[in-house]
């Protein structure tokens, strides 16, 4: 059994290969333990099972281990902040790992709520789609950010569709998991709370800013939003958007059609206001100027 497993891992890891010694057979105990060991010199006696060999080699061989990546990251997610590393390698395996190719759903409006999800890499947009057909863009979410946890506070089904914008890494924990792990660590259950409260602020903030708004008031506010967000700032001060938006991903986050938001995001890069790098990302070279124009300003004042 122990050799069926090495050999697996070595079809699994190129870098490994394995010889097989019998033991001495002049030996005056009998060998009953299988022992495998390493080009270092270092032992495994027995027969570990095959997550334990993987995290085992990987060690010894200067290669993080599955498990201690996913540690490492729950350990930097909002929702675990202030659980001990020990507390969180104990149900760290409730939690299983994906790679989603841009464009993936993770899942669609009305699929069954089982699920709550930790984006490690990557971004996702939650939208739905409206009577005529147009995607709603609700919002759009960074590494560290955690989705579909409504379904913890009984979303029998779900009331967006979550799709990748680009190659992503996601942890998910089943529903029935997650709220036993929530009995033993209450204060998961506010961190959750904070997280949905977080999450609804950020979009009546956006709201407050494209419900009566122009066109191009409501892209600016996208495009701050996500310059706020999901952007980094370059050596000369400018800060580039991290995520590729295309113009009708603007529109559908905007709530305008993809006509009329290429029009105003062409005016706004006329303007110098914005740029599009040779990566097809955009750049804001001063935040400061991304702001409502007059007839924004006053449709502001004058609804309050």
């Amino acid at each position: 059994m122990a050799l069926e497993r090495v050999a697996r891992l070595t079809e699994e890891d190129t870098r490994l290969c394995v010889s097989v010694v019998d033991a001495d057979q002049n030996a005056t105990e009998p060998v009953i333990t299988p022992v495998l060991v390493l080009s270092n010199g270092a032992r495994i006696t027995g027969t570990p099972d095959p997550e334990r060999l993987r995290d085992i080699i990987g060690y010894y061989y200067g290669a993080p281990s599955e498990m201690s990546n996913k540690v490492w990251f729950l350990q930097r997610n909002r929702l675990f902040q202030g659980i001990p590393k020990e507390e969180i390698e104990k149900f760290a395996h409730l939690f299983r790992e994906a790679d989603y190719s841009a464009g993936h759903v993770v899942f669609h409006e009305g699929d069954l709520g089982d699920a709550i999800y930790l984006l490690k890499t990557g971004h996702v947009r939650l939208y739905r789609v409206t009577e005529d057909g147009r995607e709603a863009t609700l919002a759009v979410l960074g590494p560290g950010d955690v989705f579909g946890e409504l379904a913890l506070f009984h979303e029998t089904q779900r009331a967006t569709v979550a799709e990748t914008i680009d190659v992503a890494h996601i942890c998910a924990a089943s529903v029935t998991d997650f709220t036993k792990l929530m009995g033993h660590k209450p204060q998961l259950t506010m961190m959750v709370a904070r997280e949905i409260a977080r999450r609804r602020q950020a979009s009546e903030t956006r709201l407050s800013g494209t419900a009566f708004a122009t066109v191009r008031g409501r892209v600016i506010t996208v495009l701050r939003t996500l310059a706020e967000e999901h952007g980094e700032q370059l050596p000369d001060g400018s800060i580039r958007i991290t995520i590729r938006f295309s113009h009708q991903q603007v529109a559908s986050f905007a709530g305008a059609s993809r006509e009329s938001c290429t029009v105003e995001l062409g005016r706004l890069q006329r303007a110098g206001i914005i740029r599009i790098d040779e990566t097809h990302h955009f750049v804001v070279p001063d935040l400061s100027r991304l702001k409502f124009g007059t007839i924004d300003t006053l449709l502001r004042r004058a609804l309050g």
